[in-house]
């Protein structure tokens, strides 16, 4: 495939940029088999393998190549079908992962035709590929490409372009759209300093009316300059994303969804529920930890009247009830025991319930874990997990354990 010419080793870094012509190569079978060789049995992780490599394949095919292996290796959490996909290392980091936009996708199994606007590499584009007819326009022509490649990975079909979301705006009936959180480098939460930005957003909004913007969970979401419905997302227990719905999508004012299972609570209006009185910390209560979506989309106080449950205190989410709860909108503990905090104190009551591991969650408290992990010197045989949060402004140390759900 190649004259053998000497070369240097040279490390590859995973971070180096994808050129559309290797996007080109990276999608013919020889490479593929490439990829397949090196993802098993001949890596080229070292100097001397490098080497070996280069004695069949230009040097910038052998980066490209096991760039894509550490980047497929990395995408096998967020998609079941990495292994035959395309990436980059931005691109990977800011694609919704199958299940979360599987979920958004349900949404659109209406139209018949869906505008991907800063589609990446398609993660996205994938799941809504098997809803509608897909445009993917993005300015990346690499990403245009690996989008195209990934959807039929997934078995869909789509329409490639490359230009500015705000001139290239194709023919659809809603659109999908992934503002670019690093326009300038750095990652940035504020949509105003997305790309587009909330002026451009508007107009977009406008010209299709029936929108899902992609944000930051955390971004403020104050400032959206239209109505919408905001969900928050989880998978797996952490906050992925928040969409924003238009036009014919807005179904409420607010939501919080759990994936994978998809249980979601809802307000309606524009004021959120608010939250029951706190009640009283005792042994032997049920302790519920909201799911971060819940929390980030200010609906614990629809949660905690949903499962008549009650704060510990008005500013703290973690939620108290007399019965057990079966919900992946939180996650359930049973109170062992319950004190004052100070870092002595606790150590010594640790030793007293023979606690040798522990898991530490704070709320509304400074200390850091690790370092009272250290000063606690645990030796007991028995496994617990604390909270330290704070209950009428006094430090509180509350001893549990977990629950099944």
């Amino acid at each position: 495939m190649k004259k053998h010419h000497q070369s240097r080793s040279v490390w590859i870094r995973d971070d180096r940029p994808v050129t559309p012509e290797e996007v080109a190569w990276l999608k013919t079978p020889a490479a593929q088999a490439v990829c397949a060789a090196m993802m098993e049995d001949e890596p080229a992780d070292t100097p001397a393998a490098i080497e070996r490599w280069r004695e069949r394949l230009e040097p910038e095919q052998v980066a490209a190549a096991w760039n894509q292996v550490l980047l497929r290796r990395a995408g096998r959490a967020k998609f079941s079908r990495a292994d035959g996909m395309l990436f980059d290392r931005v691109g990977l980091e800011q694609a919704s992962d199958e299940v979360v936009a599987a979920h958004k996708a349900g949404r659109f199994s209406d139209c018949g035709r869906v505008a991907d606007l800063c589609c990446g590499i398609g993660g996205d584009t994938l799941a809504l590929a098997a809803r509608a007819e897909v445009t993917a326009v993005d300015w990346s022509r690499s990403r245009v490409l690996m989008a195209e490649h990934n959807a039929a990975v997934y078995g869909g079909r789509i329409v490639g372009k490359v230009g500015d979301v705000l001139i290239q705006r194709p023919d659809a009936d809603a659109i999908h759209i992934d503002p670019d959180r690093r326009p300038k480098g750095a990652r940035r939460h504020d949509p105003v300093l997305a790309s587009p930005d909330l002026e451009e957003l508007q107009r977009l909004v406008e010209h299709y009316h029936h929108a899902a913007i992609k944000l930051s969970p955390g971004a403020d979401l104050s400032l959206l300059p239209f109505d919408a419905e905001i969900e928050l997302i989880s998978h797996r227990g952490e906050c992925k994303q928040a969409v924003i719905w238009t036009g014919r999508f807005k179904q409420v004012d607010r939501r919080a969804t759990v994936l994978p299972g998809g249980e979601s609570v809802v307000s309606s209006e524009a004021d959120l529920p608010q939250w029951p009185e706190p009640r009283a910390l005792r042994p032997g209560c049920f302790l519920y930890e909201p799911d971060a979506a819940v929390i980030r989309a200010d609906l614990v106080g629809a949660v905690a009247r949903r499962f008549e449950l009650a704060p510990v205190d008005r500013r703290i989410a973690y939620l108290l009830g007399n019965r057990r709860v079966s919900s992946s909108l939180v996650t359930p503990f049973q109170v062992i025991d319950v004190t004052d905090f100070s870092a002595r104190k606790t150590r010594v009551w640790l030793a007293t319930h023979d606690i040798g591991r522990v898991e530490i969650k704070t709320r509304g408290f400074a200390s850091r874990p690790e370092e009272l992990l250290r000063h606690f010197r645990l030796r007991g045989r028995h496994e617990a997990v604390l909270f330290l949060t704070r209950v009428a402004g006094r430090p509180i140390a509350i001893l549990a354990e977990r629950l099944h759900r």
